[in-house]
Formats: C-alpha cells, sequence, structure tokens
C-alpha cells in the first residue's frame, strides 16, 4: 500500500482547510495510506520532512505540498537529492511553479494527477544557506518587497499586495554596489536588482525574465537589471511583457554552471522563492535534477536552450 506524506498550508488562498478534507478523502479511495502535516508558519518544512521520514515507521512513496509557491519550494527543499517524489495540489496566489511545469491548477484535477497516470519531470534546484528553491533568489528591490508586504495585505490582497509595495519603495531607490561572482569570474557593477533564476516566470509563466530559461537546463541565470529611473523601470517593465528582453539595455543576462555569489553595498534583503531570507552575500549552486516532480504525462520535458555563459562587455 502506498503512502503519502502531506504538508498543507492551512492558510493559502481561500480552501486550505476544504482541501485538506479532500486529499484525505481522495488518497483513502485511492486505496493510500497518508500523513497530514499543517504548516504554522514557525517550522523548518525540511526538519518535519526528515522526521516523518526517520520516525514515521512507514517508507513515504510521496511527498505532497498543498499550498502556494513558498510551500511548494519548502517542500521542494526537504525531497531535493532524496529521490522521492514531488507531487503539487496548488492552493496559493501565483502559483508559479506548478504553472511552469504545465501542472492542473484546481485542486480536484491536482489531485487525480497524483494517484493515476503520470510522468515524472527532474527538474533543477538552487542551493542556498541551509535549504534549497526552485525558483528564484534575488538582492534587491524584490527583497524589500518580500520583507516588507505585510502577511496580512498578502492574504488579502494577492499579488496586487507586492506590487503596491514594490511601487512604494521605487520612489528614491537607487541603484547599489554589487560584487557578483559567476563560476568564479567576478566582476563588480551598479545595479538596482540581481535574480539567481531558475524558473523564468515572474508571478506568471507568460511573463518572463527571460525566455531562454528552463527548470531542467542543469544551469541557473542571472539577472541583473540596471534601471536608475521611473522611466528605466517602465522600460524594462514594457521589454519584459512584449517579450523584447535582447532590446533592452537596462537587462543584461549571464549563466552559470556552477555556483554563483552575490554581495551589495550598502546591504539590501535577500528573498528566496518569495520568503525573506536576509541580507548579503548570498551563495547559491545549481542542483541538476535534483527534484522529481508527478507532472502530467503529455508534459513537456525538453530542456531549455544553450545560452552565452560568460559576462558581455559593459
Amino acid at each position: 500500500m502506498a503512502h503519502a506524506f502531506i504538508v498543507l498550508n492551512p492558510v493559502a488562498g481561500d480552501s486550505g482547510p476544504l482541501v485538506g478534507r479532500s486529499l484525505r478523502r481522495h488518497f483513502a479511495q485511492a486505496g493510500w495510506t497518508w500523513e497530514l502535516y499543517e504548516t504554522t508558519g514557525e517550522e523548518r518544512i525540511a526538519d518535519v520532512m526528515d522526521e516523518a521520514v526517520r520516525d514515521g515507521g512507514q517508507a513515504v512513496d510521496l511527498f505532497v505540498a498543498a499550498g502556494g509557491d513558498g510551500t511548494v519550494s519548502a517542500v521542494a527543499g526537504g525531497v531535493a537529492e532524496k529521490g522521492v517524489p514531488l507531487g503539487i495540489v496548488p492552493v496559493g496566489t501565483a502559483d508559479t511553479f506548478a504553472r511552469e511545469l504545465g501542472l492542473p491548477v484546481a485542486p480536484p484535477e491536482a489531485m487525480e494527477l497524483l494517484t493515476g497516470d503520470h510522468a515524472i519531470r527532474e527538474v533543477d534546484a538552487m542551493a542556498v544557506g541551509e535549504g534549497f528553491a526552485v525558483l528564484n533568489v534575488s538582492v534587491g528591490l524584490s527583497g524589500l518587497m518580500m520583507r516588507d508586504t505585510a502577511r496580512v495585505d498578502k492574504r488579502r490582497f494577492g499579488r496586487a499586495a507586492y506590487v503596491w509595495t514594490g511601487f512604494r519603495k521605487l520612489f528614491g531607490y537607487q541603484p547599489h554596489r554589487f560584487t557578483i561572482t559567476v563560476d568564479g569570474m567576478t566582476r563588480v557593477i551598479r545595479a538596482s536588482e540581481v535574480a539567481v533564476v531558475n524558473s523564468g516566470a515572474l508571478g506568471d509563466p507568460s511573463i518572463r525574465w527571460s525566455p531562454k530559461v528552463a527548470l531542467d537546463d542543469g544551469r541557473i541565470d542571472v539577472c541583473i537589471i540596471r534601471a536608475k529611473t521611473v522611466a528605466d523601470y517602465l522600460g524594462v517593465a514594457v521589454s519584459v511583457v512584449l517579450r523584447r528582453h535582447s532590446d533592452e539595455p537596462a537587462i543584461r543576462h549571464v549563466i552559470a554552471e556552477d555556483q554563483v555569489v552575490v554581495d551589495a553595498q550598502p546591504a539590501l534583503p535577500v528573498q528566496a522563492d518569495g520568503e525573506f531570507l536576509g541580507e548579503p552575500p548570498v551563495e547559491v549552486r545549481v542542483v541538476p535534477g535534483a527534484v522529481r516532480v508527478v507532472v502530467p504525462v503529455s508534459g513537456d520535458g525538453a530542456p531549455g536552450v544553450i545560452r552565452e555563459r560568460l559576462f558581455g562587455e559593459g
């Protein structure tokens, strides 16, 4: 009999408790055993998962993340390099990771996928600090947005809360001095934002840091934003929405095949997959194929396009 360990964020979206009941019923009807853990926001999810494997008395065949991108990222970090598949039931505001993988975003369909016909896709992770991230790690304006957006506003207004915080922070915000080391090559630049990305999506997969970033290409991308004025930021936004990244001088992309270290003076907040981490320096290492995710059989598992690796001029 297969056994699932479910990590549920009970305050994700508007349907956390309902999803918990639905998950119990679904796995029971499918003939699985299960254990359901509801997050409190105070624990380290990877530790909870390690304890479940070590002390649960029954082998875990599937870890399930039921929540938003923060929950999914935490559970993905817990299964990274362990070989146990990850199933996702999206219950968040953006559900970026699920959408990137082409997963059903309606909970009933997502649950059916877990116990029905499916494929396994191996995606990369980024080792950062004591854990892993699967979407992005950034230093700059986005870190300020994550740090300074109140939890109550996030629950009430969703993504609009982050946009409003970013808009307020934008006025008077000036580029900082960054020291970036990519695969052993160091460069000092002035920028307003440095993002190390495993996923190209900016909240929605149709709006991307770059059209060439892929979850399973064995690389990570460093996106450097060198905007100085509100007009510069608007230009960056238009270029991103219209997918004219190569024509925007304020955006630069660098490829890392192993490791990235980012520092900033004066210090700026660091965020990873929507969670505030602290201040730089931050070290990010790519871990190819670290997370095995349950995806639809018809899902697109093609690797990303190989891109230039070295720093450009300027």
